[in-house]
């Protein structure tokens, strides 16, 4: 049997077999690229592995005879479980690579710049007294839908106005604050909460949602830890590093576009 399997490979044209072998390198490499730091990569690997195996080696020898014709069935019934198990274990990335083709093939609405120094300033006062926030940056895909769940304020981007909405005790404290351009549009906005994208056993519902809202948009989000103060921003279905106070402002004008208030002044001077 192994010999009829490698005179099957032998009379096989080597570049063919090198360019089926190399396009499947490819793709098996660009989506672990794209599942990477995500908890789908692990789960990949393994089904990378199985699928492999079923084609490179069980496939093959099914071939050889008409007495293994009923193996080559139960391969090709495990291979079409195995790609339907998988759009259902990597839905959300999916869902976050087709989001992205889409931003990239189709024109979507002009960016409005926003005030990043005006939403650190809030950042910085909240983390110092420890008050939890979630501050969504709306930026081309619309939240029309999340805005229109809250309540809806279009008032201007002050950051007192910031901080008096989180503050303990407020009407409007509780869920997301939701900024578009230079413009608070609504405040108390539920967000949906992220799944096996954010260790649930590290970080509570404030992230799990924080990194939720970015599965599907392109929105920009900064939240601050009640418990420990600490500042992160999620983007693209990921929660980030703490970052420094200090330093919170210049990490959203890198995300948003634009110069900061010290870049601003240093230009002027």
């Amino acid at each position: 049997m192994f010999d009829a399997l490698l005179h099957t490979l032998r009379s096989t044209n080597p570049w063919v077999l090198a360019v089926e072998l190399s396009l499947v390198w490819i793709a098996s490499y660009m989506v672990l690229r794209f599942l990477d730091r995500t908890r789908g990569a692990g789960s990949f690997r393994g089904t990378l592995i199985v699928v492999v195996a079923l084609v490179l080696l069980v496939r093959p020898l099914a071939s050889l005879g008409d007495e293994l014709a009923r193996l080559r069935l139960i391969v090709d019934a495990l291979l079409a479980a195995l790609l339907i198990s998988m759009l259902v274990v990597f839905g959300p990335e999916l869902r976050q690579g087709l989001v992205r083709l889409g931003e990239s093939l189709l024109p979507s609405r002009t960016r409005v710049r926003t005030d990043a120094e005006s939403i650190a300033s809030a950042v910085r006062t909240l983390s110092r007294a420890h008050i939890g926030a979630i501050i969504v940056i709306e930026r081309s895909d619309s939240l029309g839908d999340l805005v229109r769940s809250g309540v809806q304020l279009d008032a201007r981007l002050e950051p007192r106005l910031i901080e008096s909405l989180f503050w303990p005790n407020s009407p409007l404290h509780d869920l997301a604050v939701v900024v578009h351009g230079n413009r608070i549009v609504a405040a108390s906005v539920e967000l949906p909460l992220a799944g096996g994208e954010v260790d649930a056993t590290a970080h509570g519902a404030r992230h799990r949602a924080a990194v939720g809202v970015t599965l599907d948009t392109d929105a920009v989000v900064v939240v601050v830890s009640e418990e420990t103060g600490l500042i992160r921003l999620a983007e693209r279905g990921r929660l980030g590093d703490p970052i420094d106070r200090e330093r919170v402002g210049e990490a959203l004008t890198r995300r948003l576009g634009g110069a900061s208030r010290a870049q601003r002044r240093k230009e002027a001077a």
